[in-house]
């Protein structure tokens, strides 16, 4: 079995819970991308797994005075649970620490570079700090960015997204002591990034970016690609399967492409019942692979990745989209874990309804620039709007059409200029949330406020038919007005279900629809169609009450 649409996300890094900025980018933007191919009747795959390997892992485990396994996997289980939660429905969520098929799929990636003459032997400077006794990347040591002069860790930037190779950072130190480190040489395997350059601007050209993405990718060719080494002389992480390189670890990031082909297998494998062979649905002419990240992994992603796919195997596709999200911000500034400044995810599904936090993401999902969250923003999206503005047109709906009707929702085409023009209004914002949903123009921020547009026409339009309603209630008039607002809701509860599946699926059985929901287009409930009297198809307030 093959997935017409294979959607991926930046596997999370096990070394911490999981905040609001975490949520509000790759995993709800690639959960919301997969409902909605769903609903338009498309097959879709969600994988991603735990991304255990990263050096993140063992410095936080060092300074927490936990072993690395047993806090990894603590996390990784806490994450998984938060996501089920919230309601990401991940199609498979690999622990490489338990996945023997990760584990083999990786390694036979690295050896496949090798045997292909993609990788170099190669002896090259890197830092090392005397006191620790350790070779210095990523986690372990930090200084200043020599693209944007921000601080930044070892190989990339967080700030710009701009890789380093280490040595250039402006005024190195080990994160372990503190200490200046110094220059030593080092034999690692190397991968020429900048052999495929010429590849990759003409990828660039096909595949769907995002404008900033698209400005990075540009930026990195015109200045020139690093050389990427491929193993580091560290503990941590899977061993290099090349003699004379066995005691190294294979660098994270390359792990993370055969990752996403591991991750696909273990989901076709829990779709079918048996495993999946992720070569053929990767690789199937029907298939298409959209992969979700934060902008910080942009140069992982859009750089590094496609050429590490284009040494490994020239047919095998590459993603037709790299989707990303800018940094979500906590009262104007950065969520951070080391300062406790963050939200916790699970602490605030405890207080608020799932789909509420859902609605909020998607709103003011930092899609093109960084967007904020304060408490008084949330409670205006989740109380204000859901549970005020949303709720008092669908419980007036529901009230009328049960004394008006018996709950049982008549038949009646359009007859007024107004309620055509209603009908064409609804038919245009349904277009517009459908769009959204689309990797060529990915927006939950649209889908979100084009939702909040749907319902407020729809109590306007229903304020406009109250002279009819009131002198002439049982005229075709009045009752094509009811039709239409019944069909209003039921546009609702599909064209949100990827962003509030839990209220969609309410509201979608409050209608007395009994049909899965996929989209045909604007329609009304089919003829005698019996509604739940009054259904609470929404959420109660948010009651939580922060420090």
């Amino acid at each position: 079995m093959t997935a017409a649409q294979i959607v991926t996300a930046a596997p999370p890094t096990p070394n911490g819970d999981l905040h609001l900025g975490h949520l509000s980018g790759p995993y709800s933007g690639a959960d919301i991308f997969t409902r909605a191919a769903r609903l338009r009747g498309r097959s879709a795959l969600y994988v991603t797994g735990s991304d255990i390997h990263q050096s993140y892992v063992p410095t936080k485990a060092r300074r927490l005075g936990l072993r690395p396994e047993a806090m990894a996997q603590s996390f990784a289980e806490h994450i998984e649970a938060v996501f089920a939660t919230i309601g990401f429905a991940t199609d498979s969520y690999v622990l490489p620490q338990h996945s023997p098929l990760h584990t083999q799929v990786v390694r036979d990636f690295v050896s496949t570079l090798y045997q292909r003459g993609a990788l170099e032997e190669r002896t090259d400077t890197g830092l090392y700090c005397v006191a620790c006794e350790r070779y210095l990347f990523e986690a372990y040591v930090g200084g200043g960015c020599p693209r944007c002069g921000a601080d930044s860790d070892g190989n990339s930037c967080e700030n710009c997204a701009w890789p380093n190779v280490v040595t250039d950072l402006v005024k190195p130190r080990c994160h372990g002591c503190g200490g200046r480190p110094v220059p030593r040489d080092f034999d690692r395997l190397f991968f020429p990034l900048s052999d495929y350059a010429d590849r990759l601007r003409a990828y660039h050209r096909d595949v769907i970016l995002s404008p900033q993405l698209e400005a990075l990718c540009l930026d990195l060719l015109d200045r020139g690609l690093p050389d990427i080494p491929v193993s580091h002389p560290t503990d941590w992480g899977i061993p290099v399967p090349v003699p004379g390189f066995e005691q190294q670890r294979i660098y994270v990031w390359v792990e993370m492409v055969p990752g996403y082909f591991a991750a696909l297998a273990a989901g076709l494998a829990a779709l079918q019942g048996s495993p999946g062979d992720w070569r053929a649905a990767w690789g199937d002419p029907g298939s298409r692979v959209v992969q979700f990240f934060g902008f910080d992994n942009g140069y992982f992603h859009a750089v590094l990745f496609p050429a590490l796919m284009m040494a490994y195997d020239r047919e095998l596709p590459l993603p037709a989209a790299l989707l990303t999200n800018e940094f979500y911000l906590l009262d104007d500034a950065k969520f951070s874990t080391s300062r406790g400044h963050a939200i916790w995810a699970g602490e605030l599904l405890e207080h608020a309804a799932p789909d509420a936090v859902r609605f909020v993401l998607a709103y003011d999902r930092p899609e093109t620039r960084r967007t904020n969250f304060t408490w008084d923003r949330f409670r205006a999206l989740a109380d204000g709007e859901l549970a005020g503005t949303w709720q008092s047109w669908l419980d007036s709906l529901f009230d009328r059409l049960t004394a008006q009707y018996g709950g049982s929702v008549p038949v009646q085409q359009p007859v007024t200029a107004s309620q055509r023009r209603f009908l064409a209004r609804l038919e245009h914002l349904a277009d517009d949330c459908l769009a959204a949903y689309e990797a060529d123009g990915f927006s939950p921020q649209t889908a979100a406020r084009t939702l909040c547009e749907l319902v407020r026409s729809s109590a306007e339009f229903s304020c406009g038919q109250q002279r009819v309603r009131d002198f002439q209630p049982d005229s075709a008039e009045a009752t094509a007005a009811m039709v239409l607002e019944v069909t209003a809701a039921r546009s609702l509860a599909l064209l949100a279900s990827p962003v509030m599946p839990a209220f969609a699926d309410r509201l979608w059985g409050a209608l007395g629809a009994q049909a899965p929901m996929t989209w045909h287009g604007v329609s009304p409930a089919p003829a005698g169609c019996q509604i739940v009297e009054r259904a609470p198809v929404f959420f109660a307030p948010f009651d939580a009450s922060p420090d």
